[in-house]
């Protein structure tokens, strides 16, 4: 029998999650270990056990989660690659829906995935030449020119991946995508490749519908679909016309049995595998390697469209502009714009180029899944719902989107910091809600009087490059809209002088000195009905301190606390490097991190009334977090920041913390 060739395209794409939710799997479920039916490693080992070559697109978003929770999972991956059997696929960073972004942004997504795909995986971005579109929503006109750009780490894309039925027009008549749609009829032609028109010379890989739906084969009418489809596929006599190729794409987590998914799949998918085998006639590639020595049919023009479910049964129209221009996006949508536009205002004067890259890569992570709507229908719907709404954990990264101006103000403060310190108040992440600056020219602190008066935020400021060293933004909020609430489920932003019991409750601040050679103010907690009320935080900071003086005083009807400070030195270096070079510091009196040339620590005065808990250790998020157990009813502690100078360890000890501290 003649031989064709197939294309095994998995698309993995999930936030930067964590572990303990109540509403869904995690990534420890998600990555699961070896021997385990339903993870996503029982599926790349399937591929290595069976010699079959696999084509895989990751998320970006993904990508720093496996680094920080699974690096044992990037390690296969890259032995794959090493035996032949991946091809890693490109796409944007956030999985946004690039049409309705600038060529700015989806330039920085495009380059923020190819060097996670070289950091993570070992891989030369010229490799990458075959792109997935988000949601597989394809628009010519709005993105050819930037999967084009020379400016791309991989010089410009070369494929794209789009579903079958984008290579019917339109507009009506009896070869319309609406015609198509509704028989599903077969032609040899909708296996070959295509030169987009107007596509600047990208090609065009058309994803089988029939195969998408039969793939795993759920039952021995799935199964017989996909064989008698390749059979059929066996007969085309190349005359005429360039080379086809049947190509497969959906979600990993379908054959891996997860995320909603049937938890058959990795089982039928195994049974394919295993046919596959049997029948060298049907020859799996990979497919940069195999277009490269084949032909195109001809040009092409594919207009706007995305998959059927998208298109027509989840209601997100052709375009998605049904989801995106949703009535129920504008407010999120608008919190995106702000956003956007603080950051590139902050920009242009001048502030601190590293923090401004935090920022957008704030930016560029909760645009993720843009404006995604929760359909009735599908695997990831609700029968419930009878007209669709955006997710609720979209809504979520909307709203936090608005960190990104929290994180280019502390980048303007670094550059155009004054002589003197400051506390004042402003609401500098447009909630609503005043929070406390407090800022010298080392330390840049945001405290949310609103929620607990905790440190929400601290930068170091003092050196070449911005960093923050409290705080983990982009890492998953679940479905808290609110900003700086303390996360309960997970607990998975803790920031630091974190109340345990107390955490939501609100503080009154009194600023007793706002600008000079040292800062004063006083939270003094004001929760009717809790027992920490009338609890008193004093903040003190000078000019030129790397520390940020805290003294409690605590009301007679609580004797005890505890109090939690979760650390992400260097937040932007842990995300993209996981943590390779973070170190931990443990002396009697000083506890804290250091990465990447910065230290974050908090020391105490005294060891006694006021020690660590070291069974309270744990890791959130791009971070790890540790508790003090206090007793007494007045106790004092510095928490502070210092990067290094060139030549120092990374893990300075108690004196060299001593000798940059706050008198």
């Amino acid at each position: 029998m003649k031989h064709i060739a197939l294309g095994l395209v998995h698309h993995a794409n999930q936030y930067i999650i964590t572990n303990g939710y109540q509403n869904r799997e995690g990534i420890d479920d998600l990555v699961g270990v070896f021997g385990g039916s339903t993870n996503y490693l029982h599926v790349l080992e399937l591929h290595r056990a069976y010699r079959i070559p696999l084509n895989l697109h990751l998320s970006g978003t993904l990508l720093e989660a496996l680094r920080w929770h699974h690096p044992g999972c990037l390690a296969v991956l890259q032995d794959l690659a090493q035996q032949g059997l991946l091809e890693l696929v490109g796409s944007s960073y956030g999985q946004n829906i690039m049409r309705f972004f600038t060529h700015e942004h989806n330039l920085k997504q495009l380059n923020e995935e190819l060097g996670l795909y070289r950091e993570h995986l070992q891989v030369n971005p010229d490799k990458i030449k075959v792109f997935w579109p988000p949601e597989r929503v394809w628009d010519t006109q709005r993105l050819a020119s930037v999967l084009t750009d020379p400016q791309l780490l991989n010089g410009g894309y070369r494929y794209v991946l789009i579903d079958d039925r984008l290579l019917y027009p339109l507009e009506d008549g009896s070869r319309s995508r609406r015609i198509f749609d509704q028989t599903q009829d077969r032609r040899f032609a909708d296996f070959a490749l295509y030169q987009i028109l107007h596509g600047q010379g990208l090609i065009a890989l058309p994803i089988a519908n029939g195969l998408r739906q039969n793939i795993p084969p759920f039952d021995a009418n799935g199964f017989q679909k996909t064989e008698k489809l390749l059979r059929w596929l066996a007969t085309a006599e190349p005359e005429g016309q360039g080379d086809l190729i049947a190509i497969y794409g959906d979600d990993l987590e379908k054959a891996a049995g997860i995320g909603g998914w049937d938890k058959r799949g990795p089982s039928q998918y195994e049974m394919f595998l295993r046919w596959l085998n049997q029948n060298p006639w049907v020859h799996p590639v990979k497919l940069s390697e195999w277009t490269a020595t084949h032909r195109v049919t001809g040009a092409k023009c594919i207009d706007v469209g995305s998959f059927v479910e998208m298109s027509n049964h989840f209601g997100a129209g052709e375009g998605y502009e049904n989801w995106y221009f949703d009535p129920q996006w504008d407010a999120y949508r608008s919190y995106y714009s702000w956003s956007e536009g603080k950051v590139k205002a902050l920009s242009a004067q001048g502030a601190n180029a590293a923090l401004i890259e935090l920022a957008w890569k704030q930016l560029l992570a909760s645009s993720w899944e843009t404006a995604w709507h929760t359909p009735s229908s599908g695997v990831h719907g609700n029968p419930d719902v009878h007209h669709s709404a955006p997710s609720p954990w979209i809504k979520a990264l909307a709203s936090h989107s608005r960190h990104a101006a929290v994180v280019a103000a502390a980048a303007a403060w670094m550059q155009h910091k004054d002589n003197v310190a400051h506390a004042y108040m402003y609401d500098i992440d447009n909630n609503g809600e005043a929070e406390l600056i407090v800022s010298n020219d080392t330390l840049f602190a945001v405290f949310a009087p609103q929620w607990g008066g905790r440190l929400i935020y601290l930068f170091s400021i003092e050196a070449e490059q911005g960093k923050m060293v409290i705080g983990n933004p982009c890492d998953d909020w679940n479905w808290m809209e609110a900003l700086n609430k303390y996360m309960e489920v997970p607990a998975n932003h803790p920031g630091a002088l974190t109340d345990i019991g107390y955490e939501h409750d609100r503080y009154e601040p009194w600023i007793e000195v706002a600008h000079g050679r040292e800062v004063r103010v006083t939270l003094v907690n004001r929760q009717p009905g809790s027992p920490a009320v009338a609890m008193a935080k004093g903040l003190r900071l000078a000019y030129r301190a790397h520390e940020i003086r805290v003294t409690y005083q605590l009301p007679e009807a609580l004797p005890a606390l505890t109090i939690e400070c979760g650390m992400s030195p260097d937040y932007l270096h842990l995300l993209r490097c996981g943590r390779r070079s973070l170190t931990t510091l443990r002396q009697p009196k000083v506890w804290g991190y250091a990465n990447n040339g910065v230290t974050v620590w908090l020391r105490l005065e005294d060891v006694g009334p006021t020690v660590f808990d070291a069974a309270s250790q744990r890791e959130f998020g791009h971070g790890q977090a540790f508790r003090l157990i206090v007793s007494g009813r007045q106790f004092t502690f510095w928490i502070g920041a210092r990067q290094l100078e060139s030549g120092e360890a990374d893990d300075p000890g108690i004196e060299e913390i001593r000798s940059c501290t706050w008198q």
